[in-house]
């Protein structure tokens, strides 16, 4: 591999990573009037699957895939492979608060990817727990580990 095309990965990487950032994020000082808005006109969402298919779909497929196979478009251009949510040896040894924590902090507050950023604000509680329903249909398991 060529260093200019080393360098072009890292930076269509960055990219996307300052895109996804700059999406999940309120510019400074507007966290709290666009959280008083929200707490007005946020959507109540109820945890089901379907839910959960459509939110992994929208949120999770550009790196994870859609078959969940850790396989999406963006996965070429990530140092870290997004993880396998078909394998069920790999998924049920993570149980449902570990995957909570995960989509909702972030890669780097688990001791993950840096490159997963956090999701919790932009999705909110219900919808992240919808996706774990999804994650545990992918991979046909459940947890078999409680930490």
């Amino acid at each position: 591999m060529t260093n200019n095309t080393i360098i072009t990965k890292s930076c269509v990487v960055f990219a996307a990573l300052c895109l996804t950032l700059c999406l999940s994020f309120p510019a400074l000082g507007e966290d709290k009037i666009e959280e008083k808005a929200a707490e007005e006109t946020a959507p109540k969402y109820e945890v089901s699957i379907e839910l959960g298919r459509t939110t992994y779909q929208h949120y999770c497929t550009p790196c994870h895939g859609v078959k969940g196979d850790g396989n999406g478009f963006n996965a070429p251009h990530l140092l870290v492979k997004p993880a396998n949510h078909t394998d069920a040896k790999f998924m049920s040894e993570r149980n449902d608060t570990k995957l909570f924590d995960t989509i909702n902090l972030g890669g780097v507050e688990v001791a993950k990817s840096t490159l997963m950023p956090p999701w919790g604000a932009a999705l909110g509680d219900e919808r992240i727990k919808s996706i774990i329903l999804h994650l545990r249909e992918l991979c046909n398991c459940q947890a078999t580990k409680n930490w």
